[in-house]
């Protein structure tokens, strides 16, 4: 998909507000409403904008406790990958998991109300996930930066 200058403008507003009305949205990007609204849904279809939702605070919804966790799995064939991915994307508290290169094969993050249910989660799903090898879990001590955000200037201006 091409992104022009009007494209980087819309996505750079509705990622600072996704709330945005198509009228609000115009306005911000010197556009009229019908084609920044052309625009959005091209953008939305393409794949660009994939979704919407609200960000929440960890903390004030009593999520007290993330930890990253490092996975290692006993052997990287396909079904042996494809099944840890599906455990994992059954597990509400692993919120991010990355395949990496490396030492470890996965690195996710996973949060819990406090360190008894993440501990929960790591010593009774991730461990018992088959062909996991080897876990390595950190205890996040304070978030110094967390966005949803993705650069955009690499986009024409």
């Amino acid at each position: 998909m091409e992104i022009d200058r009007l494209d980087a403008k819309i996505l750079a507003a509705l990622q600072r507000d996704g709330r945005l009305s198509v009228v609000e949205l115009a306005e911000s990007i010197g556009l009229s409403p019908t084609p920044c609204a052309r625009r959005v849904k091209a953008l939305e279809s393409g794949g660009a904008i994939e979704s919407y939702a609200a960000i929440l605070n960890p903390a004030r919804v009593g999520l007290g406790v993330v930890a990253i966790v490092q996975v290692k799995l006993t052997e990287h064939t396909d079904e042996t990958v494809a099944r840890f991915e599906k455990e994992i994307l059954r597990m509400d508290e692993v919120t991010k998991c990355l395949a990496m290169t490396g030492n470890y094969d996965f690195i996710l993050e996973v949060y819990g109300k406090d360190l008894d249910a993440l501990s929960n989660v790591v010593l009774k799903k991730l461990i018992r996930v088959p062909n996991v090898r080897d876990m390595q879990s950190s205890v996040v001590l304070e978030t110094i930066k967390r966005t949803v955000r993705i650069p955009l200037g690499h986009l024409p201006a």
